[in-house]
Formats: structure tokens, sequence, C-alpha cells
């Protein structure tokens, strides 16, 4: 008897097809605040460390919002992870220091511009701009009082993403003093 149900185990194993598959996964139904929307303009800025293992600083502002992110990522000498995040966030305006651009371009704007796939001016300005004291007092000004501490021990030690936040507000200073109503 035991032969006999073995038996028609097999048979049934033979015959029977289950498809296991990935779970397909849902449309996208919203739009985050900081990227995606054909009517905000985002605005990055990137600086780049020298070396053998570059880091990659990052600053997205959203005009529209006043919202910003800030990223410093250890990246390779491919830039996929800044490429990767630029690609998530698409930003409508790409700032990079004019170190980067001349007299040589530089590697990640090399990259840049042969890798991008979406309607983005890469726009190089003056390595001035780039500062991570500025960077910091505008944090100091423009956040929340209660998360000023937080937001600064968060970027404690991410120089280039703290420099990156200065050169993005520094270039639009005109269109963020319409927006906030700041007078700095």
């Amino acid at each position: 008897m035991s032969t006999d149900y073995a038996r028609d185990m097999r048979s049934q194993a033979e015959f029977s097809t289950t498809s296991i598959s990935r779970p397909k996964t849902r449309a996208r139904t919203t739009i985050s605040t900081l990227g995606g929307s054909g009517d905000q303009q985002i605005v990055c800025a990137i600086a780049e460390s020298r070396g053998i293992s570059p880091t990659v600083g990052l600053a997205f502002v959203n005009l529209s919002t006043t919202e910003a992110v800030l990223c410093q990522i250890a990246d390779n000498q491919t830039y996929v992870r800044t490429l990767h995040k630029l690609h998530v966030l698409e930003p409508t305006d790409i700032l990079l220091p004019n170190s980067a651009t001349s007299p040589v371009k530089s590697k990640l704007f090399q990259v840049l511009e042969t890798n991008l796939d979406f309607d983005a001016p890469l726009t190089s300005i003056t390595r001035r701009y780039w500062d991570e004291t500025a960077g910091s007092q505008y944090i100091e000004r423009m956040a929340f009082k209660e998360d000023v501490e937080a937001i600064k021990v968060s970027v404690g030690g991410n120089y280039f993403a703290t420099c990156c936040l200065s050169a993005a507000r520094t270039a639009n200073q005109k269109q963020w003093r319409q927006l906030i109503g700041c007078s700095a």
C-alpha cells in the first residue's frame, strides 16, 4: 500500500505544474515631494573629492517646496551610486564647481554628460560658492528650531554635502528670496 501511495504521488508530481512568480509591484500612484513632478524646480549641486575612491556630495533643493536633501556617497570610479540618486530625484538643474569643467573635464562631469537620460543642464559655477561654513549657517537659519541640533549631528563630517547645500542656495539666492521671503 505504501508503494502504491508513493507511485501515485510521483505521477501527480510529474503532471502538476505550479508556477511560482514574484508578485507584481503596484504602479506608482504618488509622487515624492522632492522629485518626479514636472512642475517642480529641483536644483542639485554636486561636488567630489579627489582621490582613488571618490566621495561625492549632493544637495537637492526643491525651490517649489523649499525642501532639501543632502547626501554624501562613497562612490566608485563609474559613479553608479551618484547616477542612481540623480535618476531617482531627477533634478531640473545640476550645478558643479567650475574646476570640474575647466581646464579639463573631470571624470564625474564626463560620466554625467554621457549617462543622464533626463533633461537637466549641467552648469558650472565659481568654486567660492562651495562653502561648508555657509552651508552650516544656512541649516541653522532655515531649519525648524527643534530640528537644528539633530540635523547638525547628521551632517557633521559630511563636508561635501554641506558645501553642496551652500552652492545650491547661493546660486539660486534670488529665487529663494522670492519663495521664502528672506532678506539674506
